[in-house]
């Protein structure tokens, strides 16, 4: 937990680093663009000069200084211009990471439910099964204990993991920002089209869309029939997440 943190705290550092280094791109980029604006002008109005007569050798010394002043501000623009793009390309494509890794994260965490959902099914079926052997009263009064205990159970996990996808959501929507805010990248348009964020359904990833019959708040008393039905339906929905983060993967060649 303690190693999780501290690697939590130092991607949080080097995030902020480079958004620093972004940011001072930007910066620089609206000052050469600004100084060569006046450059421009500049440059401009010494060729008016030329043209109207004052063909002097002042004059064309001034030009060239210009002129040469500008071609060295151009280079530095271009340079930090790409530096620009590149950081904000490798922050757009750290983000998609670690929405992939929240949806991995998310489905082992759904897989780990099921299974506990599943055990929890056997151990009703088996104790149903076991207190068949009892006498009529005993057996009623048994398998309603059982039924009482392992649905409480089944509800209880369910309502443990229905949490897990406010991690997901929370990395849906950083890197919805971030394609958004560098939207003109063809990296964050490739992104949008494979992932689909502007479709993105959190009812995808709800436990409780999946398992309807153990919805919170239902009056209706479950069995072993409609856990099992909730299981299946629950194990269908992981199976196309499952797929649907592989293609992701592949249409993103990560």
């Amino acid at each position: 937990m303690q190693l999780t943190q501290a690697l939590q705290i130092k991607e949080g550092k080097i995030n902020e680093l480079e958004q620093s280094l972004i940011n001072l791109d930007q910066k620089r980029i609206k000052q050469l663009k600004d100084k060569e604006k006046e450059l421009n002008k500049v440059k401009g109005e010494l060729v008016n000069k030329l043209t109207s007569g004052e063909n002097t050798k002042k004059i064309h010394k001034e030009k060239e200084a210009k002129q040469k002043e500008l071609v060295e501000l151009q280079q530095e623009l271009s340079r930090t211009s790409t530096s620009y793009d590149a950081n904000r390309k490798k922050q757009v494509l750290n983000q998609v990471n670690d929405f992939l890794k929240a949806k991995e994260d998310f489905l082992t965490l759904r897989e780990e439910a099921i299974k506990k959902l599943q055990r929890c099914f056997d151990c009703l079926d088996n104790s149903i099964n076991k207190d068949s052997n009892s006498t009529s009263s005993t057996r009623v009064m048994k398998t309603s204990e059982s039924i009482d205990k392992y649905t409480k159970e089944f509800q209880n996990i369910l309502v443990k993991y229905n949490d897990e996808s406010l991690w997901l959501n929370k990395n849906y929507y950083s890197l919805k920002k971030i394609v958004q805010e560098n939207k003109e990248l063809e990296v964050s348009i490739m992104i949008e089209n494979i992932l689909k964020l502007n479709s993105f359904n959190l009812d995808k990833y709800n436990i409780f869309k999946f398992a309807t019959n153990s919805q919170e708040g239902t009056t209706i008393q479950l069995n072993s029939n409609m856990m099992a039905e909730d299981i299946n339906s629950l194990r269908k929905n992981l199976d196309e997440l499952k797929l649907e983060l592989k293609q992701e993967k592949e249409g993103l060649k990560i």
